[in-house]
């Protein structure tokens, strides 16, 4: 089976307004628009274009994965995922307690776990990726006691820097920015304001206050590494690492969840005791996911998702990739020229730039010809 999809961008409020009408062509809403979602989440359904059915009514099976276009013009919330274990136990415990899946104080939506991989498709994609190394925050918390606080500040800042000589001294941090009642909207001011005379801090922290005013997330991105990765690069977030999208456009893949435990930068329900169950308070180094050749215009993303594989393809007219093995069910998504997909059941459909279509594995080899550039993510079963 190949069909082509359709669907409809979501006005998420952290959305653009220009960056997918730009870059894909596509007619602007007047709204933001966040995200586009290829897969079969209820979420958001995707559409089959030849019926204008959902693409789960026509398969009648769930994907693994769930392939996204995500725009962000103001920043994410602070935000980490359950492992499996976790996301099964979180959502029976809501489900015992009644707690309606709609309800804004409900953390678990389903059962699964929610790992993710979003490449870069502006020129840059910025973000908070994981725990910064403590020695990289303790300078940066210097910084700010050197340019002169309050005596309410400083006795903060004193705090968090003497904890981070310490063991658990980033889970220490990181919960009492979310949690003492010290950080408060005037020390959040107060913050901004040092930062913002700070060359380390000052593009970060006036991003987020622009966005977000005096929130006390915009403290706790203070543990967090600062990462700006390039078009066509990618990072991977693995359950319990804490991140928050803060600008570009990018093509995510993820397992085909919605379970999120906000942490910050966001005026939605935060459950801070059960994100710290979720989190892992290890300092980490932003690493880029590895690519792997597999043909001229053809690499694998290396990721330790078991359930799907995730691919970029790059196709011209000296350059054509041919039957290719189809181990999975697979959704293609066009983010350049025009491609044509055929499979050996002899269908074929030309996707343009912004559009998708869906192969099921039945197909066993298809083939990807024309001139342009896709992603491709395919189920591993």
């Amino acid at each position: 089976m190949l069909v082509k999809l359709t669907n409809q961008a979501l006005d998420y409020s952290w959305g653009s307004k220009s960056l997918i009408s730009d870059y894909f062509g596509v007619p602007a809403t007047g709204q933001p628009m966040a995200e586009i979602w290829f897969g079969t989440h209820d979420g958001s359904p995707t559409k089959v274009e030849a019926n204008e059915g959902s693409l789960y009514e026509l398969i009648g099976k769930r994907l693994p994965f769930l392939l996204k276009i995500l725009a962000a013009e103001a920043p994410l919330s602070i935000q980490a995922h359950p492992n499996p274990e976790q996301a099964k136990l979180g959502f029976a415990l809501e489900e015992q307690a009644g707690i309606p899946l709609t309800a804004g104080h409900r953390n678990y939506k389903d059962d699964r776990a929610k790992p993710e991989m979003i490449v870069a498709l502006s020129p840059s994609f910025e973000a908070l990726v994981g725990f910064s190394d403590p020695r990289i925050i303790t300078e940066k918390i210097e910084e700010l006691i050197d340019l002169g606080p309050s005596h309410q500040t400083k006795e903060v800042l004193n705090r968090w820097l003497q904890w981070l000589s310490e063991e658990q001294g980033i889970r220490r941090v990181f919960l009492d920015s979310l949690r003492s009642p010290e950080i408060s909207e005037a020390f959040i001011a107060e913050f901004v304001d040092l930062a913002t005379q700070s060359p380390n801090l000052v593009d970060l922290v006036s991003h987020l206050a622009n966005h977000h005013g005096h929130d006390r997330g915009i403290a706790s991105a203070l543990v967090l590494n600062h990462q700006i990765i390039s078009r066509g690069e990618a990072i991977f977030v693995p359950a319990g690492m804490p991140h928050a999208y803060l600008s570009g456009l990018g093509v995510e893949v993820m397992l085909a969840s919605d379970n999120v435990l906000r942490g910050g930068l966001t005026p939605k329900h935060i459950d801070v005791d059960e994100l710290e169950r979720v989190l892992v308070f290890e300092d980490t180094s932003v690493q880029l996911c590895q690519t792997r050749e597999l043909a001229k215009g053809l690499e694998q993303f290396a990721s330790p998702a078991a359930e799907f594989t995730f691919y970029r393809a790059v196709v011209s007219s000296t350059n054509l990739l041919i039957d290719l093995n189809l181990p999975g069910d697979a959704i293609v998504l066009c983010v350049g020229g025009s491609i044509a997909i055929s499979t050996s059941q002899a269908e074929r459909e030309v996707i343009n730039l912004g559009e998708a279509v869906y192969l099921s594995a039945d197909a066993k080899t298809f083939s990807l010809t024309g001139s342009g550039e896709a992603y491709l993510a395919i189920s591993s079963n």
